[in-house]
């Protein structure tokens, strides 16, 4: 009885550790429209159409923008939002030379805001 039980606690526990390792936000892939060049973080990403994926290194963030061969790893932090998105939004600001910055992303259904860093 004391192994079984001792068998059981182990496996919860590796099951709590593999799950709150997890990458939190969204899972799969998403199709990102960029209607103008933009930056992204560091990045100079041209207009169109992108595989966006999120990922983990370590205990940082990833956003990766693919387009094609092109694939472009921006950081981002994770902001929680107080109930599910009902839509997809993206919040830009302009720089001092009038280039459009990409600030955050919200998906639809996600319960995070991505904010790019």
């Amino acid at each position: 009885m004391r192994k079984t039980a001792l068998l059981v606690l182990t496996l919860l526990g590796l099951g709590t550790m593999i799950w709150a390792q997890q990458a939190a936000g969204f899972k799969g892939t998403r199709t990102v429209t960029l209607s103008e060049q933009a930056r992204v973080g560091t990045e100079l990403l041209p207009a169109g159409e992108y595989k966006l994926t999120h990922t983990m290194e370590g205990a940082e963030h990833i956003m990766v923008f693919k387009k094609g061969k092109q694939e472009y790893r921006v950081k981002c932090n994770m902001e929680p939002l107080q109930a599910k998105a009902n839509n997809t939004q993206f919040f830009y600001n302009n720089d001092a030379s009038g280039q459009r910055v990409l600030q955050a992303m919200i998906f639809q259904g996600d319960t995070v805001r991505h904010v790019v860093e």
